[in-house]
């Protein structure tokens, strides 16, 4: 149920799909997507913005669900060095 609502969550906020690259260092990892915003996703499945917002991430069925402040992304390239990361909700 919490992750049907979560996904109901998402879909009713502001969500950025991101084509992305993605670069491995020993915190995570940083992502940069096609608008050039800056992700940086923590191995302890948390999440900044290259301004400072924080915020977490998890994975879910086919992407990396990532949510800062009231906004959201979904990044769909797969990210091999970051670990599992189960929703908070």
């Amino acid at each position: 149920m919490r992750y049907f609502i979560l996904v109901c969550a998402f879909v009713s906020i502001a969500v950025s799909q991101a084509t992305a690259s993605a670069v491995c260092n020993e915190n995570g990892a940083i992502i940069t997507l096609a608008d050039t915003t800056v992700l940086y996703l923590g191995k302890n499945c948390d999440a900044a913005r290259g301004d400072g917002s924080t915020g977490f991430w998890f994975n879910s069925a086919s992407f990396l669900a990532v949510h800062i402040d009231d906004y959201a992304y979904r990044v769909t390239d797969e990210v091999s060095c970051l670990p599992f990361c189960e929703s908070p909700l």
